[in-house]
């Protein structure tokens, strides 16, 4: 792919192209939240707690979660955290679905050394395709790499590198563990935010559709491409996107629905927002 540009803001789990079975929620355990139908996939249970919407899991195999029903957009973001399961490590897959069938999935891995991103995309017609890391620092693009193949891990955080603008961690826990003052935790108080989307963006002299992921992390140390590996080359950013090497097939494709599914004992989503054609 050719370095290119958003056009507009955007608001390891194995892709294939049908439904994924455990989506389909109980239609006894949905809500509406933010303006939206959420409904439990797998075994969670949906609780909503003021701004947030929780999504308990009965276990940590990773298939309970929670199913938004965007409403075919172009966009949608949340800031999402979690109560850890106690495992050591902890996933959060984030799926994009139109008309029934997967476009794109992104999963996070949360170690004691930061975390993980990978991400899965299909082109306009539905085959597999490469994807590339961007990362970015007030708008400006510092770090990218492309060609990255389809499941593997694209780009990681660095943990303790710079200090925290959002966080992962439920509000208590994070609090706890931040350990002072609430002027010094004040980061406690904002969710980091996932997104995903199929918007434009510029290539070349053309303006293009193409499904993405993007995050917000606690760490602002990132890695992409095969840097993320042994030796990284470490560049400060305050956004992630992950996005496909092959346009999408436009509208076509745009997002009916976001599955979340995590390991964590329970996952939380605030501030939803979406974004239309």
């Amino acid at each position: 792919m050719r370095l290119f540009r958003r056009l507009v803001p955007s608001g390891l789990a194995t892709l294939c192209v049908l439904a994924l079975p455990f989506a389909q929620a109980h239609a006894e355990d949905c809500v509406q939240f933010a303006g939206m139908k959420h409904c439990a996939a797998g075994g969670a249970k949906l609780v909503v707690e003021g701004n947030e919407l929780l999504a308990a899991s009965r276990d940590a195999s990773g298939k309970d979660g929670v199913t938004v029903d965007a409403g075919h957009v172009m966009g949608w973001s949340a800031g999402l955290r979690y109560e850890p399961s106690g495992e050591e490590k902890e996933t959060t897959v984030k799926t994009h679905l139109s008309g029934g069938k997967v476009v794109s999935t992104s999963t996070v891995t949360d170690t004691a050394e930061g975390q993980e991103f990978a991400a899965s995309f299909v082109d306009a017609d539905g085959k597999p395709t490469t994807y590339s890391a961007m990362v970015f620092l007030e708008g400006r693009l510092v770090a990218f790499a492309s060609g990255l193949p389809s499941g593997s891990v694209g780009a990681r955080s660095i943990a303790g590198f710079g200090k925290p603008s959002c966080t992962i961690l439920r509000f208590d826990l994070c609090m706890s563990m931040c350990g002072q003052g609430p002027i010094a935790c004040a980061y406690c108080n904002i969710p980091c935010r996932h997104g995903a989307g199929n918007d434009q963006w510029v290539l070349g002299n053309g303006k293009y559709p193409y499904a993405s992921h993007s995050f917000t992390s606690p760490f602002n140390g990132y890695s992409v491409g095969d840097s993320a590996m042994a030796a990284p080359e470490i560049v400060v950013g305050d956004e992630l996107v992950l996005i496909s090497d092959a346009p999408s097939a436009g509208a076509a494709q745009d997002i009916d629905q976001v599955l979340v599914t995590s390991t964590a004992k329970t996952v939380s989503l605030s501030n939803e927002t979406v974004d239309h054609r």
